[in-house]
């Protein structure tokens, strides 16, 4: 149960890490789609020659919606070719300055990229706070280099969405920038902000995956922290929660604490009453124990003919039951062998029921010779009827068998003055799923009963196939 409990509040800490990433990213990502729509409405309307020789307040109106006025964005400003600002969304007077230093400015300036560029944080010249800058290339007909639409968002925007979201209370929460620069952090430290982790062991992991959780070193601070990551849409940005163990399992480890106690003071009075049943609980068991031996004497017994040693009928009746099944089941061969003993009556008759007994001794040793103990089930279901049950065995391995017990029988070369062979023989029925049709194990049995009585007919000492016309195979024959 403590050990469900860690695991539960661990869990429960990656389950709310990851909510809480999630909810952030795609605030963050619908918020940063908006503000590209201005610049691209921005971008399209540079585009238009005719607005060039628009007034300044009546450009001011067609180029800026009010999208760019919301709370948590800065001014979008249109710089031309060599970096000055040609309009702003702030006013309809420009304000001079150049930005050709700046990196999203010399990005453009070099790459003909038409995608949305997200700048690392840097300080605004305009209002001098933390910004991530998001901007987009003008061309010119032609494909040149036209200028750029750029335009801010604060990075006290994303401490905003941290505090509304309650990430104060999920370890420490980090918006990466562009080349893994710390854009905002929660708890807050102002020293932090910019501060670049692109080169520790635990952002790297971070850039392996859209998303997921792993534990790895802290990237600012000691330790290690259990990590749930997330990118922001296709943006270079990142979103991570970072836990401490300690903070993991700290109401688990007072939970531990209180039941470890309780479970320390079970185990001690079960030792006391163990030590004190100990020899009253020795006894029982050897005497369960002598029980057991009994009744396993005891089933044994129930299963097994007294005077030959082969299984009984019960026996039987329970393995072909279970071995029909499993046949029908798993469309493996199954062959049964019913076997009786020619002309058993005039041998009673003749020499006595003694010698009859004796006689099926040597039957069923004849069988336990011919068959596989530990994979063939020898019984004797009736006076001087025998069964055999092959699992997994075919027709051809099942005449084989057969033969192998007509041939040991007949070898004793016991005198049988009423048999027409003159000496002790057996007759064997063959029954084989799937050859046989058998819908139950009864039909089985009486499918080989049959091809038994088919036998005997056609002369005895032989074997009968169930489904086969007067076949009688010898083993050269099969092999």
């Amino acid at each position: 149960m403590l050990w469900q409990m860690r695991l539960d509040a661990a869990r429960r800490s990656e389950i709310t890490s990851h909510s809480l990433i999630q909810v952030l990213g795609r605030d963050i990502a619908r918020n940063i789609e908006l503000y590209d729509l201005s610049l691209r409405a921005v971008v399209d309307g540079m585009k238009r020659p005719d607005v060039a020789d628009l007034s300044p307040e009546l450009r001011h109106m067609l180029l800026f919606d009010r999208a760019a006025t919301a709370l948590g964005y800065g001014s979008i400003v249109v710089l031309d070719a060599v970096g000055n600002v040609v309009t702003s969304s702030q006013s309809a007077i420009p304000p001079a300055f150049n930005s050709a230093d700046r990196e999203y400015f010399r990005y453009f300036a070099t790459h003909a990229d038409d995608e949305l560029h997200v700048s690392p944080p840097s300080i605004s010249r305009l209002s001098g706070q933390w910004v991530i800058m998001l901007s987009r290339r003008i061309s010119n007909p032609d494909g040149s280099f036209a200028g750029v639409v750029a335009g801010a968002i604060f990075l006290d925007y994303f401490r905003g969405l941290f505090t509304a979201a309650g990430a104060d209370h999920a370890g420490t929460v980090t918006l990466y920038g562009p080349g893994g620069t710390v854009a905002m952090r929660e708890p807050f430290d102002p020293r932090q902000i910019g501060t670049s982790v692109a080169d520790t062991e635990s952002y790297q992991e971070i850039l392996k995956a859209k998303s997921g959780s792993f534990v790895g070193p802290a990237m600012l601070g000691e330790g290690n922290r259990h990590f749930a990551f997330a990118h922001i849409g296709d943006y270079p940005l990142q979103l991570s929660a970072a836990v401490p163990p300690g903070e993991i399992y700290a109401d688990w480890q007072r939970k531990a604490l209180g039941l470890g106690s309780v479970v320390l003071c079970l185990c001690g009075v079960t030792v006391l009453l163990t030590w004190l049943f100990g020899r009253e609980l020795t006894q029982r068991r050897r005497a369960e124990e002598a029980t057991a031996e009994l009744n396993v004497e005891l089933a044994q017994l129930a299963t097994t003919d007294a005077l030959t040693g082969l299984a009984n009928r019960r026996r039987f009746d329970e393995v072909l039951g279970q071995e029909w099944r499993r046949s029908v089941r798993s469309q493996q061969p199954l062959s049964l062998l019913i076997l009786d003993a020619d002309c058993f009556k005039g041998f009673n008759d003749r020499y006595g029921h003694q010698q009859g007994d004796e006689a099926l001794k040597l039957i069923a040793r004849s069988i336990e010779a011919a068959t596989d103990d530990s994979h063939d089930i020898a019984c004797r279901i009736g006076g001087e009827e025998f069964a055999v049950v092959l699992p997994d065995t075919d027709i051809k391995g099942a005449l084989v068998v057969a033969d192998r017990i007509r041939d040991a029988v007949a070898g004793w070369k016991v005198p049988h003055e009423a048999s027409p062979h003159g000496v002790l023989t057996v007759s064997c029925g063959l029954a084989q799923i799937p050859m046989t049709p058998a819908v139950d194990p009864a039909a089985l049995v009486t499918a080989a009963d049959k091809a038994l009585y088919e036998a005997k007919r056609l002369g005895r000492d032989r074997v009968s196939v169930a489904g086969l016309r007067a076949l009688h195979l010898r083993l050269a024959s099969v092999q």
